[in-house]
C-alpha cells in the first residue's frame, strides 16, 4: 500500500507541476501559482514541491511562497508545525548529556 501511496503522490505532484508551468507561461507570478495550486489541493506539501519543480526555486523558497498564500489559520498551524519540526531536528542532533567522568566526592 505504501508503494501505491507513493506512486499516487508522485502522479499528483507531476500533474500539479505541469499546471504550475502552464500558469507561469500565461504570465502569472509564483504567488499566483501558489494560490491556484492551493485552491486545487489540500496538500501544501504537494504545492510546495510543484512550485519548486515548476519554477526551479529551492524547496525552502517554494515553502515560503506557498505558506504566505495559505489561509491565515492554516498558515499559523503550518508554521507552528514547521518550528516544532526544526526544534526536534535540532534536539536530535545535540549530543546526549554524558555523566561526568570525574565526579567529585559523594555527599
Amino acid at each position: 500500500m505504501a508503494e501505491t501511496d507513493r506512486a499516487e503522490r508522485a502522479t499528483r505532484i507531476h500533474v500539479m507541476t505541469e499546471m504550475a508551468r502552464a500558469i507561469l507561461t500565461s504570465g502569472a507570478d509564483e504567488d499566483q501559482v501558489a494560490k491556484e495550486l492551493l485552491r486545487r489541493t489540500d496538500s501544501p506539501i504537494s504545492a510546495i514541491k510543484a512550485v519548486a519543480d515548476a519554477t526551479g526555486m529551492g524547496l525552502s523558497d517554494a515553502k515560503w511562497v506557498v505558506h504566505r498564500n495559505l489561509n491565515p489559520e492554516v498558515r499559523e498551524a503550518a508554521e507552528n508545525l514547521w518550528d516544532d519540526l526544526l526544534d526536534a531536528i535540532g534536539r536530535s542532533q545535540e549530543p546526549p548529556d554524558m555523566p561526568d567522568p570525574h565526579p567529585g566526592p559523594a555527599k
